[in-house]
């Protein structure tokens, strides 16, 4: 990220832009409330002041869960609404 910052910073377009670095990715295969089974992609990011921010997707049904930046990554998974994988997709 410290080699991107400098680029970033000098495109007037992302002045304000918050940047956040994904840390990490990987699969979870979890069942749902209707007892189906679900393979959910995970994605972890952390951003300039160390706050952590998850995404959850399951892309067979293209259905996205999104937590709110918080200060730990325990509570950044937490935060994700877990239950919105659960519902039909629209």
């Amino acid at each position: 990220m410290d080699d991107v910052l400098p680029i970033i910073e000098k495109v007037p377009f992302l002045a304000d832009a918050q940047i956040w670095e994904i840390a990490s990715r990987c699969r979870i295969f979890r069942s749902r409330s209707d007892d189906e089974d679900q393979t959910v992609e995970l994605e972890l990011s952390r951003d300039q002041a160390g706050r952590w921010m998850v995404v959850a997707r399951d892309e067979e049904r293209d259905i996205t869960a999104q937590g709110v930046p918080m200060p730990g990554l325990n509570g950044a998974i937490n935060m994700v609404p877990w239950y919105m994988l659960d519902d039909p997709p629209a």
